[in-house]
């Protein structure tokens, strides 16, 4: 700790008359010195307010040194201790060494966000602090390496010696993307938005192997992305959807090659042997198909 000195003049020291007295003068000097210059008792306690004990010292003739220190129990501006001590016998015209509280020792945390740790536990020390315990964390925001955050705050006063704990960034989390190929695409996105990454669904493809509502594919189908980072989800729209066309009462070759067409297998069940090779049912009837499924007829 340093200690600010000050020197208050004295009111009146004979020594300095002696040092340009003739000795004749000085043996008178020392003679009146020797008759009237009784001891005092120092009128300084602990406790009083820096001004007042200086003004007290200088009205019985004495001089005074001021020495500044921390105290954490004598309040700021206080005086701490005197030497001599008070109530001892001092010489009118002596030194009297007055230690006066200027508080409290405390230093502001220094704000070391961005820092490396080496960087803050310099800059931690250089303000009469210590490097606490260092804890890693992802952050979206701080690169790696960097300090995010202190505790104590900066800032904050504290005790010399005090530990600044560090967290220090380990950079963006990676994440691991799932493969949701096959899935329903409603629970995907939502699975895939929950883990922080975004999620474009918007594009539909009909599938004759994909039921309807459910992933196709996806981009990417694993590895690793941060946050914020999108997947793209093809949905099946199922089928391609297509008119049945109505061919009862059509002969079985005619029939087929209108259902062909039509993009549809032909499956046939004879009725009564199909001697006359005319279609009496169909299924499905009417109405809409996949493409590629099979339309039943039945010849008679």
């Amino acid at each position: 700790r340093h200690h600010v000195v000050q020197r208050r003049p004295r009111a009146h020291d004979p020594r300095q008359a002696l040092c340009r007295a003739t000795p004749r003068q000085q043996a008178i000097s020392k003679l009146r010195r020797d008759k009237g210059g009784a001891p005092l008792r120092d009128p300084v306690m602990g406790g009083q307010p820096r001004d007042a004990a200086l003004a007290a010292l200088e009205q019985a003739g004495l001089g005074s040194e001021v020495r500044e220190v921390f105290s954490e129990d004598v309040e700021k501006g206080l005086v701490v201790s005197v030497d001599p001590d008070a109530g001892s016998e001092v010489r009118k015209g002596s030194d009297v060494v007055v230690v006066v509280s200027q508080g409290p020792e405390r230093y502001e945390v220094p704000d070391v966000v961005g820092s490396t740790a080496a960087e803050a536990t310099a800059r931690l020390e250089d303000a009469n602090l210590a490097r606490g315990r260092i804890t890693e964390r992802y952050d979206e925001k701080v690169p790696e390496g960097q300090v995010i955050s202190t505790k104590p705050k900066a800032g904050t006063s504290q005790k010399p010696g005090t530990k600044v704990a560090l967290v220090v960034s380990r950079g963006r989390e990676p994440i691991d993307v799932p493969d949701y190929t096959g899935r329903d695409a409603t629970e995907a996105a939502r699975a895939l938005a929950d883990l922080g990454l975004a999620v474009d669904a918007t594009r539909q493809e009909n599938s004759d192997s994909v039921p309807k509502g459910r992933v196709i594919s996806q981009d990417p189908t694993g590895g690793t992305l941060y946050r914020g980072d999108e997947v793209t989800l093809v949905v099946s729209k199922g089928p391609v959807m297509v008119d049945v066309p109505n061919v009862v009462g059509k002969t079985l070759r005619e029939a087929q090659r209108v259902l062909e067409d039509a993009g549809f297998s032909v499956k046939v069940e004879k009725a009564l042997g199909g001697l006359f090779q005319t279609v009496r049912f169909q299924d499905p009837e009417d109405g809409r198909a996949p493409k590629g499924s099979t339309v039943t007829l039945t010849i008679v």
